[in-house]
C-alpha cells in the first residue's frame, strides 16, 4: 500500500493505493477514518468509513485491479472521497427485498452519503461520495440517475441479441439477491490467502467451488449487470413482469450455461449447510432464474 499525505494541510488532499485483495478493505477505511480525524472532521468517520468499506469491496469484487482512494476536505464541514478503479461496471443502487447480506450496499451509500456519483476514467471509473453538510430538501444523494449511470455502459450495440417475455421482476430480484450474497461470499474465500489456506483444509469443495463460480461470474458479467438493471427499473415503476433485452456476444451462451451449472452446485452446498448463506430462499425461486438463463444458452445456440 502506498500513502501519500500532503505536508501543507492548506491542500487537504490525501491518497493511498491497495492492491486488489480481501485486506485491502479494512485497510482502507482505516485510511479514510484517520485521515478525517486529522482534518478535524472526527464525527463523520463513522459514516465515511462505512460508505468506503463498500465501494472499496466492490472495487476488490469486481474491479479486480489496484485502487485509489483519495481524500478531500471541501467547505467548512464537508469531505470528498473518492475511489478509482479499473473497471467501467457501474455500481447502481437496488431494490432490496429483505433477506440479501451483501446486495443492500449501494443503498447504505446512498443513506449515508450527503451526494455521491460517477464519474469515467481513461482506464476505469471514479465512485465519489460526500459526506458533511446538508442535503438540500427533496435532493437524492446520488448526482446521476440510475439510467444517467448506466449510460456508461453505452459503447454496447443497441440491438439485442437475446430476449426473454414476461419474466416475473419480484422472483428474479429475490433469486438474484441471493445469488450476489453467494458470489459474493465464495468470491472472498478465493481473494483471501489466509481464508482461502484454512478453507482447503476444512472445505476443500467449496474452494473448488469459489474459483469455479469465480471465473463464471467475471465471463458473464456484462449479461448480469445488464439483467440487474433491467429488473431494478422495472421494480422501481412497479411492474410485475419484464422481457429482458440483453445485447451478448457468441461466447455467452456457454459463459451462462457455466455460470448456471455452477449456480446450481453452489445452491446446492449451501443447503447442506457448508456455506454461510442459507440455500432455501434460492430454492423458492430458482425457477425463473434457471428459465432465464436456459433461454441464453437456447437462443445462442
Amino acid at each position: 500500500m502506498a500513502v501519500d499525505v500532503p505536508r501543507s494541510a492548506a491542500q487537504e488532499r490525501r491518497t493511498a493505493r491497495y492492491e486488489p485483495e480481501a485486506a485491502s478493505v479494512r485497510a482502507a477505511r482505516r485510511f479514510v477514518e484517520e485521515q478525517l480525524v486529522a482534518l478535524e472532521r472526527a464525527p463523520l468517520a463513522d459514516d465515511a468509513g462505512l460508505v468506503l468499506s463498500e465501494l472499496a469491496a466492490n472495487a476488490v469484487l469486481h474491479a479486480r485491479t489496484p485502487f485509489e482512494v483519495v481524500v478531500v476536505a471541501v467547505g467548512t464541514d464537508e469531505v470528498r472521497v473518492e475511489v478509482l478503479d479499473g473497471s467501467t461496471a457501474t455500481p447502481l443502487v437496488g431494490v432490496s427485498v429483505g433477506t440479501s447480506t451483501t446486495g443492500r450496499g449501494m443503498v447504505l451509500v446512498d443513506a449515508l452519503a450527503t451526494r455521491w456519483g460517477v464519474r469515467p476514467l481513461e482506464t476505469g471509473k471514479a465512485v465519489w461520495f460526500e459526506v458533511g453538510g446538508a442535503r438540500a430538501e427533496g435532493e437524492s444523494p446520488a448526482e446521476a440517475s440510475a439510467e444517467d449511470l448506466l449510460a456508461m455502459w453505452a459503447d454496447l450495440d443497441t440491438s439485442p441479441t437475446v430476449v426473454v417475455h414476461d419474466v416475473p421482476v419480484a422472483e428474479l430480484l429475490a433469486a438474484k439477491e441471493h445469488v450476489d450474497d453467494l458470489v459474493r461470499e465464495l468470491q472472498l474465500v478465493a481473494l483471501d490467502p489466509a481464508l482461502l489456506e484454512r478453507r482447503e483444509a476444512e472445505a476443500p469443495c467449496e474452494v473448488h467451488l469459489a474459483r469455479r463460480l469465480d471465473v463464471a461470474t467475471r465471463a458473464f458479467d456484462a449479461a448480469r449487470v445488464q439483467v440487474r438493471s433491467q429488473v431494478v427499473r422495472a421494480a422501481r415503476a412497479g411492474r410485475s413482469v419484464v422481457d429482458l433485452e440483453l445485447v451478448l456476444g457468441p461466447d455467452d451462451g456457454e459463459h451462462a450455461r457455466q455460470y448456471r451449472d455452477a449456480l446450481e452446485e453452489a445452491e446446492q452446498l449451501a443447503r447442506s449447510g457448508v456455506l454461510l448463506t442459507r440455500g432455501d430462499v434460492l430454492g423458492r425461486h430458482a425457477a425463473v432464474l434457471q428459465h432465464y438463463l436456459d433461454e441464453v444458452v437456447r437462443q445462442l445456440g
